[in-house]
């Protein structure tokens, strides 16, 4: 969420004028924060000028309504996912009811429009607009695979997956590593599966134990945190991008802005055709989706790619094309400011 606020400012900035208030520490101290964010939000739209007030994050919906209704100004918002089925009870109560209030609401997928839709929002209200890309860590693939062999110490002629994200229940890592490796292997025996990233730690224990379980240690590798130049060797390096995710009710997949992140690094993408993924991945285009928890659907397409690097490759030159025509901040940006334009002038009429 932090990445696309930034991205999106950038692209916006080029287009339109805008005036900037931003935090970028812990959400921990979002209370001390608040109250900063309203003053300075004042004090910009005491100066005129400004003829939205825009939100970027559900959280920050009744402050959004409060802007609005002291400068009568139409107010914005952004929903990605988790900020609108976020399951405590007092925020149910009271974060849908401000975001109805929007007179505009941008959703980064249409399974993110449809909770939305949900909790009463109107679907006149809504947009749906994807999550943009910028085009910055293609890298020669032979070169960063001999970086990633020499780094994780994998072997030449590996076919290597990858997962990158946070350690969460419904990226489906510790259901993929239980269920799809084991068949895998029978198949691929030298596959070698690569986890980037940090998270729940009950998950990452689970993770371990069905490594451990299923005498994985040699095909299975938990990286942790990794650094930034790391991840462009593990997104150039990699064979085919995994993406095993399952259905946890109360927390979805706004979109998934590592496979697009993948895609343009000519990586091949295999994912669960689930919730915001579908916004992110066009079947047979930027990548292959399979249904969820689809163990022989998952083994189907990843050795698919496995057996034939040519075919691999040209697939993910293939798919960074897609990625680059249809994901692009310009494009994405144009819609925003089209959005924008097009209350302004309904609110005129």
């Amino acid at each position: 969420m932090e990445n696309f606020a930034y991205d999106l400012y950038t692209a916006l900035n080029k287009k339109t004028d805008l005036r900037l208030i931003k935090w970028g520490g812990a959400n921990k101290y979002l209370p001390v924060v608040l109250p900063y964010f309203f003053v300075a939000a004042c004090a910009k739209l005491l100066r005129g000028g400004i003829d939205i007030v825009h939100m970027q994050d559900g959280l920050l919906a009744p402050l959004g309504f409060v802007l609005s209704r002291l400068f009568r100004k139409p107010f914005s918002i952004v929903i990605h996912g988790l900020d609108i089925t976020h399951k405590n009870p007092l925020y149910q109560s009271v974060i849908p009811y401000f975001v109805r209030k929007a007179d505009i609401v941008f959703c980064i997928s249409q399974a993110t429009a449809d909770e939305t839709m949900k909790r009463g929002i109107s679907s006149k209200k809504i947009k749906v607009i994807p999550l943009g890309i910028t085009d910055t860590g293609f890298e020669p693939h032979q070169e960063m695979r001999r970086k990633l062999h020499e780094a994780y110490q994998v072997a030449p002629e590996a076919p290597v997956l990858l997962t990158v994200g946070r350690l969460v229940k419904r990226k489906g890592v510790a259901w993929f590593v239980a269920n799809v490796m084991p068949e895998l292997v029978k198949k691929v025996p030298h596959a070698v599966y690569l986890i980037a990233g940090t998270g729940d730690a009950d998950n990452k224990a689970r993770i371990e134990q069905e490594i451990a379980k299923h005498k994985l240690q040699q095909n299975v590798k938990m990286l942790g945190r990794v650094e930034d130049d790391m991840m462009a060797v593990l997104y150039n390096g990699a064979d085919v991008f995994v993406q095993p995710n399952i259905v946890v009710p109360g927390d979805m997949e706004g979109f998934g802005r590592v496979l697009l992140e993948a895609s343009l690094c000519e990586l091949p993408v295999v994912a669960a055709g689930i919730e915001g993924i579908k916004d992110a991945v066009s079947n047979k285009n930027n990548g292959m989706l399979v249904d969820t928890e689809d163990i022989a659907g998952f083994v189907r397409e990843i050795s698919a790619f496995a057996a034939d690097p040519k075919k691999a490759r040209a697939f993910g030159a293939k798919s960074r094309e897609y990625t680059l025509a249809n994901y692009s901040w310009s494009t994405i940006a144009s819609s925003y400011v089209e959005g924008l334009q097009s209350l302004l002038k309904n609110r005129k009429r």
